[in-house]
């Protein structure tokens, strides 16, 4: 059947928008469906809108809609205010030599760090394909894996990966495989993740498909992970970041399911909106103070509430293993993750 807009009704009577045709030509499949109602709330509103207004229309967290958003800064669709100016232009050939430093020396291990990520303009990337016939290579076989041309901020991620990061060509295709893996489970996933997987990668020497393979059983793992743990704790679902993976694999490994559980229920007690940073910091101070077992934390939870039953006009004269109080203060200014 064919459908069309009615040329006349209320549907009209509060004006229209434009939408530029190739959001529904490029996009209509590779954006997720919250992406597509963030940028066409930021349409309908002249071109210009706050993450805490689209949060609120969409009925998800500011960092949610950030999140969203992300992925049209990355496609060259939107800007942000908060973006940082492009840092200056950093050639191929400088890039190989800041890594080869890197591998000779220790003090040169801070090197990288202080050299802002490449921005390359198209005729950097000519330039590079046809100098490193190795990352044309990549980039046809992305193309492939894609079924679809390789977009410019994609071919800047790949060529940055090998590049910069100093990843095999191989790992970088398991990256991408990765990535449109995600995409097409609708999951909003941005090239700023693939950025910060790379350099994750890097750091922990991910250099075979072996390895390459084991890290992805591993992000697996912390996907069912996460599934649960945003299921205990009731707050808003996002897709983790590599800092918020990195968080609960922490979590597991040092605590059971049924003690992350009770940090949780511990948190909607008492947090006037639910966090995972009030999560963490329940979970850190059982850490700190050697709670290793759940009847542990329950009898911790319990001294501390006859504590402050007792003490309810003066400070607390034996102070538990964790306060609430205090959780509460961390939370607030708690920055290891991205939460």
């Amino acid at each position: 059947m064919k459908y069309q807009i009615m040329p006349m009704g209320k549907i009209w009577e509060n004006g229209m928008f434009s939408v530029p045709s190739l959001i529904a030509k490029n996009y209509i499949k590779l954006a997720s469906e919250y992406q597509l109602k963030a940028l066409l709330l930021i349409l309908s509103n002249g071109g210009n809108l706050s993450s805490k207004e689209i949060a609120k229309t969409l009925g998800c967290t500011e960092s949610d809609a950030d999140d969203f958003l992300e992925f049209w800064v990355d496609e060259g669709v939107l800007t942000c205010d908060n973006k940082a100016a492009e840092p200056e232009i950093v050639k191929a050939p400088e890039a190989e030599e800041k890594k080869e430093v890197k591998k000779e020396s220790a003090p040169a291990e801070k090197a990288l760090e202080s050299i802002p990520v490449p921005r390359l303009k198209p005729d950097d990337v000519v330039r590079i394909l046809r100098e490193n016939p190795d990352i044309e290579q990549l980039l046809q076989s992305a193309q492939e894996v894609f079924g679809r041309p390789v977009s410019h901020v994609e071919q800047e991620a790949a060529i940055n990966m090998v590049l910069y990061y100093g990843l095999p060509c191989e790992i970088v295709l398991t990256i991408l495989q990765y990535y449109k893996t995600e995409k097409d489970k609708k999951r909003a996933i941005g090239i700023a993740y693939l950025g910060a997987m790379a350099k994750n990668w890097s750091e922990e020497g991910i250099t075979t498909l072996e390895a390459a393979e084991e890290k992805l059983r591993e992000l697996e793992n912390s996907d069912r992970l996460w599934k649960e743990i945003i299921a205990l704790s009731s707050v808003a679902y996002r897709n983790p970041t590599v800092k918020q993976r990195k968080m609960i694999k922490e979590w597991h490994e040092d605590f059971s399911l049924d003690m992350i559980s009770f940090a949780c229920d511990l948190m909607k007690e008492n947090a006037d909106k639910p966090t995972l940073k009030y999560v963490d910091s329940i979970l850190r101070n059982w850490k700190k103070a050697g709670v290793k077992t759940l009847d542990e934390a329950k009898a911790d939870n319990e001294q501390h509430q006859k504590n402050k039953e007792k003490t309810k006009s003066s400070k607390l004269q034996g102070k538990p293993s964790f306060d609430i109080s205090e959780i509460e203060k961390r939370a607030l200014y708690n920055d290891d993750y991205d939460i």
